[in-house]
């Protein structure tokens, strides 16, 4: 199944959430938006529902490691039709910054973006979080901004002013996302060799920015085929199908359950 967004919003919200205004300085766990834009309320109850949905099927990419070291891993949220309603970006780098922003999607259009930053070697939590809306022609309506020091503690956000480089990167992260589920655009795989590792054999695939490492069965025909043909498959394209595994000494890892050529 291939995975694409739309950039925009189509302007139906508050007919189409069906709810009656309530007070849109707040939302219901008590964060204030400062100050609220019209039609703020409709967007936080939208999300809210999508948050509290149990029958969305979630979709992992696979977990790419970037060359300069970082990680990165997207999911999204399909529902039974396999509409989309909610999609999500991962980063992690070498110095524990680790950043996930949250795309959430009315008719597999973008309503709205959360993105959360917190350093994970700091003792104590220090979360910034940006929250963005969007209208109908693909502009932002507002953005906040609000710095947590304690998940614990109530906190307002403020309205701040979105720049065309902030605006860019949740463009670049939304396409990122769409490419890492196809694997494709930047996460086109190739095969790049073999290797063992905890008593297990792993095979990388990637390109020259990113790569992504699997276990394998060392008898299985399709990769023993590929070991002794790497270098005539140096520049063929793969689609690979996978599953994450934690056993029993948790250790975590992605095992290569089929491939075939793109």
């Amino acid at each position: 199944m291939k995975i694409y967004f739309l950039f925009g919003l189509l302007w139906f919200l508050v007919s189409a959430c069906n709810e009656k205004p309530k007070d849109n300085s707040k939302e219901k766990n008590h964060v204030a938006f400062e100050p609220a834009f019209k039609g703020l309320n409709t967007f936080l109850n939208y999300q809210e529902k999508i948050e509290q949905r149990k029958d969305l099927k979630t979709l992992q990419s696979l977990l790419f490691t970037h060359k300069s070291g970082y990680i990165l891993q997207s999911k999204v949220y399909l529902s039974a039709r396999g509409e989309i309603f909610k999609a999500s970006l991962e980063r992690s780098d070498t110095n524990g910054i680790k950043v996930t922003s949250t795309f959430y999607f009315l008719k597999e259009v973008l309503t709205m973006v959360q993105v959360d930053k917190e350093n994970l070697r700091l003792s104590n939590l220090e979360l910034h979080q940006t929250r963005v809306f969007y209208d109908a022609s693909q502009r932002p309506i507002a953005a906040y901004y609000r710095k947590v020091n304690n998940p614990k503690n109530n906190s307002v956000f403020q309205q701040k002013q979105l720049n065309a480089k902030q605006h860019a990167d949740i463009q670049k992260d939304l396409n990122s996302i769409s490419d890492m589920q196809n694997q494709e655009g930047a996460f086109t795989l190739n095969c790049q060799g073999f290797d063992e590792a905890f008593n297990k054999k792993f095979v990388q695939f990637g390109n020259t920015n990113f790569s992504t490492n699997l276990a394998y069965d060392p008898n299985d025909k399709i990769i023993l085929s590929l070991q002794k043909y790497l270098s005539l498959n140096a520049h063929q394209a793969f689609i690979l199908a996978f599953q994450e595994v934690n056993d029993a000494s948790g250790l975590q890892y992605q095992v290569l359950t089929a491939l075939e050529k793109k």
